[in-house]
């Protein structure tokens, strides 16, 4: 049968191209289906369980204190590098600030995002696919894999929402925004108003969150979306564009009235992100950074995974009852040695302390179905005249908007990754959703190329719905982000409001509930202004106080111009209560020179409050006079 051109393919077209085939056909199809969905189910169960199981226990000091201590004075705190606090602020404070929960309200934001994410791409897929089955089961099952794949969101970031879950979601449901917009064109339907307006206050909320990278983001989306639009007319793309930028209007008069200025919101940003971009956040230096840890995990994964991607190439080019049997051999042996490769190195752990080990088995296994693809569209291109042929596989005709939309879902990980000093590939993989988006898209648009490949390419995806899982689950059970494990975190922090819904390590709930106890004279009433020295902010919220100037006090970062700011104020708001000093080092003379700035001399207006012996390897300095 000739199959029609995938520019062609309406929405009334697909239901007869998948009644052509028998009943019995679809019934087993659909039952496939049902298979790929309840092993998707099963893997989202698993880490999902596993994350509730969890989000009462462990607490991270430096990067998780951070984003707790800014949504703790969300309204009232100084600028910091991002603008996050008024995205999860005012939730923290409608939660009663408990941690415990917030956690919970991430992993609902993850598992929805992440669901309309797969819903909206298997809704674009179908269009492109005339052959898929007439049965909803097309769509749970893709939307289960992706939701499975949103896992990976747990590998190895704090166990608290943070700026960088506003770019990963943001990404994935900018996406969806667009993959909608797309069907619908492709199906002759009508853009409803909301779709184009809802992208505006997800773009303000990008923006604030991480404006570096969700700019890049934003444009790589809006350029597909005029891509696809534009079919219509240039009207129909002003219209939704219209409806976007009113959508980011109304959010920003909403946040102006009732949660801040945007003027000084802005202002802070921008000096603060001045002071950043010339110490360890410069651009070229980052550049550098991510083109050298890229290159070297690519080399890694290609190396590790050798046999088996020659196999992709092979069994796609197989042509032959002998070379076809030779693929199947060869297919086998790559998979038995990958999967060798992957226990023996411990790529289904998580966690930081693995953050050099699992991204390679991730590489290796998206690695698999890219060069299926590619070869497959080599392949059936070379079989036929003409630049767009009319038979073989889906992918080799998807039309220009079509792989304006697999470009896109190729970079959002990317985009999305850019603006941190790690390396990229370690932030690009939070994102997985959207390249396990680009596998489906393989594995159901490869229906002319040998079984072998569409074997390989369906143990590729399955093997990445396994990698996420396991590697989600160690990542929040055993080797959490900075903190002990679930099995170690078992003692309450007692007398400490802040930490109450959490477990921690017997010896780190006693420690903090001891300077707790020993500072409580001073930080009562709560709000005691105070200067944690370096990376400790959780210490700072923990204390039920506010850091003078930013949040983060980092061992390179500049801090003092922020902490200036704060102290030339005319009326200071700690107002007579000198700020406390905590020290998990020697005071320097920077420290020094930043409290004479703000009109304290260290050597006779501080005492240290016991040895550092007796305060759990911290210097405490207390006003001398206090």
């Amino acid at each position: 049968m000739k199959l029609p051109s995938a520019e062609s393919v309406s929405d009334d077209a697909i239901v007869p191209l998948m009644d052509t085939g028998s009943g019995v056909r679809l019934r087993r199809t659909t039952v496939h289906l049902m298979i790929v969905a309840g092993l998707g189910a099963v893997a989202t169960t698993a880490w999902l369980g596993v994350v509730l199981f969890t989000v009462g226990h462990g607490y991270d000091v430096s990067d998780e204190g951070f984003y707790l201590l800014m949504y703790r004075w969300w309204d009232v705190g100084a600028p910091n590098l991002t603008g996050i606090q008024y995205v999860y602020g005012p939730i923290f404070d409608l939660l009663g600030h408990n941690i415990a929960a917030l956690r919970v309200f991430r992993l609902l934001t993850v598992l929805a995002t992440h669901a309309a994410f797969g819903w909206a791409f298997m809704g674009w897929l179908r269009t492109r696919r005339p052959t898929a089955p007439a049965t909803r089961w097309w769509e749970i099952a893709g939307t289960m894999v992706l939701a499975a794949c949103g896992g990976m969101i747990y590998c190895w970031l704090p166990l608290t929402a943070g700026y960088n879950d506003v770019s990963i979601l943001g990404a994935l449901l900018a996406a969806a925004i667009v993959l909608r917009i797309i069907a619908d064109v492709e199906r002759g339907a009508t853009i409803r108003a909301w779709v184009p307006a809802a992208l505006g206050p997800l773009a303000v909320a990008m923006l604030l969150a991480k404006w570096s990278s969700s700019a890049l983001t934003l444009a790589v989306v809006g350029v597909v979306g005029i891509v696809a639009v534009r079919r219509r007319s240039w009207r129909e793309v002003g219209r939704l564009a219209a409806w976007a930028a009113g959508g980011a209007l109304l959010t920003v008069v909403l946040m102006q009235v009732f949660v801040a200025p945007l003027t000084s919101v802005v202002s802070g940003l921008v000096a603060a992100n001045k002071n950043m971009a010339n110490a360890s956040h410069a651009p070229r230096a980052l550049l550098e950074v991510y083109i050298d840890y890229s290159v070297a995990a690519l080399k890694a994964a290609v190396k590790a995974h050798a046999v088996l991607l020659i196999a992709a190439v092979f069994a796609t080019l197989a042509r032959g009852r002998f070379w076809h049997l030779v693929a199947r051999v060869l297919v086998v042996v790559g998979l038995a040695l990958s999967l060798r490769r992957i226990l023996a190195d411990g790529d289904l752990a998580g966690g930081t302390v693995n953050l050099t080990r699992f991204p390679i088995a991730v590489i290796g296994l998206l690695l698999v179905p890219a060069l299926i693809g590619i070869t497959a569209v080599i392949r059936d291109r070379s079989t036929v005249s003409g630049a767009a042929p009319d038979i073989g596989s889906s992918l080799t005709r998807p039309g220009g908007r079509s792989w304006a939309v697999l470009a896109m879902l190729v970079l959002l990980p990317v985009t999305q990754a850019a603006g941190t000093s790690n390396a990229l590939h370690w932030m690009a993989i939070n994102a997985l959703a959207a390249w396990a988006a680009v596998v489906i898209a393989v594995l159901t648009g490869i229906e002319a190329a040998p079984p072998e490949a569409r074997w390989l390419a369906g143990a590729a995806t399955v093997g990445l719905v396994v990698v996420t899982a396991c590697v989600a689950i160690n990542g929040v059970l055993v080797n959490p982000y900075r903190t002990a494990g679930r099995s170690y975190t078992t003692a309450a922090v007692a007398g400490v409001p802040a930490l109450a819904s959490l477990r921690l390590h017997p010896q780190a709930a006693s420690a903090y509930a001891d300077l707790h106890e020993r500072l409580l004279p001073w930080i009562e009433p709560h709000s005691r202004a105070v200067m944690a020295f370096d990376n400790m902010p959780g210490l700072v919220l923990m204390l039920d106080g506010r850091s003078v100037g930013t949040a983060w006090y980092g061992a390179t970062d500049p801090v003092a111009a922020s902490i200036w700011a704060e102290c030339q104020q005319p009326e200071p708001w700690w107002g007579d209560r000198a700020p406390i000093l905590l020290f998990n080092r020697p005071v320097s003379d920077v420290e020094v020179a930043i409290l004479r700035g703000c009109g304290y001399d260290f050597a006779t207006d501080y005492r240290l409050l016991a040895p550092a012996e007796q305060m759990h390897g911290l210097e405490v300095y207390v006003p001398a006079d206090g």
